[in-house]
């Protein structure tokens, strides 16, 4: 839900209210764009499958779950089937309703989930490996993985479950593969019992997640959105850097951050909050292709910054078996050190190009944002207390969102009726389902990874071809982010890369946390990277700008994207004492800044190449304090990085007196 009347009338009249919309409209502004529009009795079977998801999701939050199969079994029963309703089995219309064959799946799949959820004390008697196994549930496994790979092909696309059937075959022809991948090999019916009939498949962790919080934190996004967040999120960036010079541009890198900690998808950011803050910096003065790159770079960080990070946090979690909040706090610097870089870029091209900012008197004040959307940021600080506190990310999120509803439900600007509140149900479950069949596709690559022994095999061979060395082991899982990232979403290539990548970098003496987080943000280059920029090319679509300049602009802009994962390596980023980490954030902050500075070539005023070049030096030598092994290296390096920043600035002043 987006609108221009914070900018386009004075304070004191309607800029702070939530536009009022018709039940159509605000379907629109809530379901994904991507999905059909139904109408009839498969309009009323939808609505009401999507609200039941929703509800008993909120309801196991506050109660003992049913078992790990059962309450992950009944999620897919759900999700699979309404995947297959809802998104068409070839690019047609969606206007399209379902055929008899998205019926015919829709039906297999609730058959074979739902006997998921009544077998599970029987299949938990079991031993796995040992008992025979019934041929009805071996043909029913075969059906799930079959529903499984179809949903996710239709959602996100083939790749992932090309990747699927190439695990799969490796599983089953484990003695014919050459050298450290061969393995014993893995019979076809006692993979369909790992995968099908027991925790380590199709229903592990991963699964788990997107049935539990991972699925309240996005109705909670969802909940913001219909009730106001994302007008009150562009007010507060308005009123805090719209009258800045380049005022739009950084109201694009704050709106855009803030939704993007809670919606945790780039895409679906920079197509909410890019409708608005593009036009608005090509109006401003900043290039087609420069307001499209922002708005994506700004979207892109979103996933990277708490409290969400794109669910990322949440795997990383049950990965690594480290405290949610561990992993929630230590990412907070890198997420400032990130969007500093991007403001000093806005900022510096608007200086450069003297920009205006928007007139103060058609912008909300900072008070009047707050008065106007307390229930949104009130509710954002009780979920991060309720985490800090110990409490499940499950429980927290499922209470936010009930606690917000109620509370938006007494104000009349943000009051939903029936239908809208039915229509809300519906949309939290229909934004799950574009990533519910892909992480059961990642779980059940999981379950072969760790059934083959791959994970060990993998490791031993990345040690050999990196030489021991951890840089060029870092480098080299960049590379196979990005390759593998052309094809998945980000979630999915994180998993993927993270089961195979991070032991290997651990075995080379990089920490736990620092081997997740760097491959989680490694994940991220492949959105934004040509030639397969999907984010890029969203935003350069809604800006009218070349897709690939637009990749290559968000590249250079965002550059931390690229150098944080060494500093987490090397550096003292995810250094437990503060003062460390304080020190470090302000190296690479100067590093990045510079780095900025050199390569627009502007500040103060139009620079000389010696002067770039001095910029240049400041980078580099910042960049090396801060992940200098001694602190005698580190004072070096300060020492020439403040030795040529203080020539730079005297010959600034200087010129600019001259």
């Amino acid at each position: 839900m987006t609108d221009t009347t914070a900018i386009d009338a004075p304070m004191g009249e309607t800029s702070l209210d939530i536009p009022a919309l018709s039940q159509a409209e605000f379907e629109t502004s809530i379901f994904p764009a991507e999905q059909r529009r139904t109408h009839g009795l498969t309009r009323h079977v939808i609505r009401v499958a999507c609200a039941a998801l929703t509800i008993f999701t909120l309801f196991f939050a506050f109660r003992t779950t049913i078992g790990e199969i059962a309450s992950r079994g009944l999620y897919l029963a759900f999700a699979v089937p309404l995947s297959f309703l809802l998104y068409p089995a070839l690019h047609r219309s969606r206007k399209d309703g379902p055929s008899m064959l998205d019926w015919g799946l829709a039906a297999l799949a609730v058959i074979a989930f739902g006997w998921a959820v009544i077998s599970q004390e029987r299949w938990l008697d079991r031993y796995v490996g040992f008992d025979p196994i019934p041929n009805y549930d071996i043909a029913l496994g075969v059906i799930a993985l079959i529903v499984t790979f179809e949903a996710t092909r239709r959602t996100v696309g083939g790749v992932i479950v090309g990747l699927n059937l190439v695990f799969i075959v490796y599983a089953v022809t484990g003695p014919y593969w050459p050298g450290l991948f061969q393995h014993r090999g893995i019979k076809l019916d006692e993979l369909i019992e790992t995968l099908y009939m027991d925790t380590s498949g199709l229903f592990n962790f991963i699964t788990g997640i997107m049935a539990t919080f991972l699925f309240a934190f996005l109705l909670f996004g969802v909940l913001l959105r219909a009730t106001g967040g994302d007008v009150i999120f562009t007010n507060l960036a308005l009123s805090v850097a719209g009258h800045r010079r380049g005022g739009p541009a950084k109201v694009a890198v704050i709106s855009s951050g803030l939704m993007g900690m809670l919606s945790g998808s780039s895409i679906s950011n920079v197509a909410t909050t890019g409708v608005m803050t593009i036009p608005l910096m090509k109006r401003t003065g900043y290039k087609p292709v420069e307001a499209a790159a922002i708005e994506v770079v700004a979207s892109v960080g979103g996933a990277l910054a708490p409290p969400l990070m794109g669910a990322g946090a949440f795997i990383m979690a049950n990965l690594t078996g480290l405290p949610l909040t561990t992993i929630l706090l230590y990412s907070v610097a890198p997420a400032i050190l990130y969007y500093l870089a991007l403001y000093v870029f806005t900022d510096t091209i608007a200086a450069k190009r003297d920009l205006k900012g928007l007139p103060r008197e058609q912008l909300p004040t900072l008070v009047s944002v707050f008065v106007s959307g307390w229930h949104i940021l009130g509710s954002i600080l009780i979920l991060i207390g309720l985490m800090l506190l110990g409490y499940t990310p499950y429980f927290a999120a499922a209470a936010c969102v009930i606690g917000t509803f109620f509370v938006a439900m007494m104000r009349r600007s943000t009051r939903l009726d029936f239908r809208k509140t039915i229509a809300l149900l519906e949309a939290g479950a229909r934004t799950a389902l574009s990533i519910s069949a892909l992480l059961a596709s990642a779980a059940l690559i999981y379950g072969v990874v760790v059934q083959t022994g791959l994970l060990t095999k993998v490791t031993s061979i990345l040690l050999t071809f990196s030489g021991g060395s951890a840089v060029f082991a870092i480098i080299l899982l960049g590379l196979i982010s990005y390759f593998v990232g052309m094809g998945l979403p980000v979630t999915a290539s994180y998993v993927i890369i993270a089961a195979l990548g991070a032991p290997f970098l651990q075995d080379l003496g990089v920490s736990l946390l620092a081997a997740h987080l760097i491959i989680f943000w490694f994940a991220q280059d492949s959105t934004i990277t040509p030639p397969i920029c999907m984010t890029a090319m969203v935003g350069a679509r809604i800006a009218g700008a070349p897709p690939m300049q637009t990749g290559w602009l968000s590249v250079k802009i965002a550059k931390a994207l690229y150098l944080l994962p060494f500093v987490f390596a090397f550096g003292g980023l995810l250094d437990d004492r503060i003062h460390v980490v304080v020190l470090t954030a302000v190296a690479v902050g100067v590093c990045l800044c510079a780095m900025q500075i050199a390569l627009i070539g502007y500040w103060r005023r139009p620079l000389s190449l010696l002067e770039r070049g001095g910029f240049s030096l400041v980078s580099v030598t910042s960049f090396l304090a801060s992940i200098a092994d001694t602190p005698s290296e580190a004072a070096i390096c300060v020492g020439i990085t403040a030795a040529v920043a203080a020539v730079l600035v005297v010959s600034s002043k200087r010129a600019i007196k001259l």
